[in-house]
Order: C-alpha cells, then structure tokens, then sequence
C-alpha cells in the first residue's frame, strides 16, 4: 500500500440503511403547500400552485423573475441526496436554478458562491458547482429540459432520467418507451462546498418580455448521518 489512503467520497447510495426513518432526514414534497417557503418576486413574476404541482412563472415583463427556497438552511449536499422531477416552458431567452445554494441571494450563472445545483443559461442546460471561491460548471448535452424529467444531485454527481416517450417500432402503433434508467451525466470535482449548511432554491428570471414557467412536480431529499 501507498502512503497515501485513498479518500471516499460519501455515497448516499451504499450507506445500508432499511427505510426513510434510518435516514437523518427524508422529505417528499409533492408542493400541495407552500407553507415552509419563502417566496421572492420581482415585478410580474409568480408563483402558481397547482395540485401536486408549483410553477414559477417571470409573467411577460423583461427582468421579472421568481425565486422559491425552504425557510430553513437545513440541506446537506456532503451527505444528501436531492431529486426534482420538472419541465420548462423554453428554454431561450432565460435564466434558471434549482439545487443547494448557500445563502438566499438571488443565484447567477457564474456565481462562486458555494452550491450545487442544475442551471439553463442561454438555452443550454448544465450543473453546476462551487466551493465559494471556484466555481465549475459542465454543460449537458442530449435532455430537452421542454419535457417533464427527473433530475439528480447525489454528493458530486449530476444525474438525470429521462421519462418515457412515444416512439415507433417497426410497423406497430406508438407505444410508450420503458427504458426509465438513471444516468449520471457529469461528476465535478470542485467539490465539497463550503459548509454543510445549504438552502433548496428554486429561481426563474426571464431576459425578454416574454412568458417564462419552470413547473416542479415533486421534491425528494434524502440525507444520511454524517460520520
């Protein structure tokens, strides 16, 4: 052996545990309340709540924006694990977060302040991480973010599955596709953040004036205990 022991990163994943009350936190929130959020909102944006479903809308003035995050900085990216299941309205014209950020100010594309999180910046998607001085970011290719996906934030690895579309085979009718797998896209190695102690931020602004919406249909996060 080495002089050197290699160091493991967290893995939600392999940490054995039966159900969600072995976990030191699991919250599912399929947004039938608001209750536990904060709400921030610039000139026409809005926030809908639907059943069992949230929409942050910019409305049609230039600027506007919407920004939802969980009242309390309770969100662990070292030991959490974090899954969205959203869509957009488009993706052009538009600036878009969700993930752990650490504080409530409101979230920029090259913002070196420490998160981890999902960002659609001039029509293209990426992840994005940063420890508060460096931030890196990769963009990812191939998920059109018009359609309902889910979304993965697991320590530093950056997942998405795809849910299912119709599509032809042979000459059969249309028939839903059933390969719903995970994928991770990317792994970042600026990593870990900062501290421990992050915020779950949702935020829409548009860059014309135009109807910008990003719909959240449900929330999953999962946290082990920290060693």
């Amino acid at each position: 052996m080495g002089d050197m022991e290699e160091k493991k990163d967290p893995q939600i994943r392999k940490i054995p545990y039966e159900t969600a009350e072995d976990l030191n936190y699991f919250l599912y929130d399929n947004y039938n309340s608001t209750e536990n959020l904060t709400i921030n909102l610039l000139r026409t944006g809005a926030l809908i709540n639907y059943l069992f479903q949230l929409e942050l809308n910019t409305g049609v003035t230039q600027n506007s924006f919407s920004q939802i995050f969980y009242n309390t900085p309770s969100f662990n990216p070292l030991y959490g694990e974090a899954t969205w299941k959203m869509r957009m309205k488009s993706k052009k014209d538009c600036f878009a977060f969700f993930g752990f950020k650490e504080t409530t100010s409101t979230p920029t594309f090259n913002m070196t302040e420490s998160h981890a999180g999902f960002m659609i910046n001039d029509h293209k998607l990426y992840a994005s991480v940063a420890d508060g001085d460096n931030q890196q970011k990769v963009e990812i290719i191939g998920i059109d973010v018009e359609r309902v996906e889910n979304y993965r934030i697991e320590y530093n690895k950056f997942s998405i599955m795809p849910l299912p579309m119709v599509e032809q085979q042979l000459s059969l009718p249309y028939i839903l596709s059933v390969n719903r797998v995970w994928k991770e896209y990317t792994t970042l190695s600026n990593y870990p953040p900062e501290n421990q102690a992050h915020y779950i931020m949702h935020y829409i602004e548009n860059e014309t004036n135009e109807e910008k919406y990003i719909r959240f249909n449900r929330f999953i996060y999962r946290e082990v205990y920290a060693d």
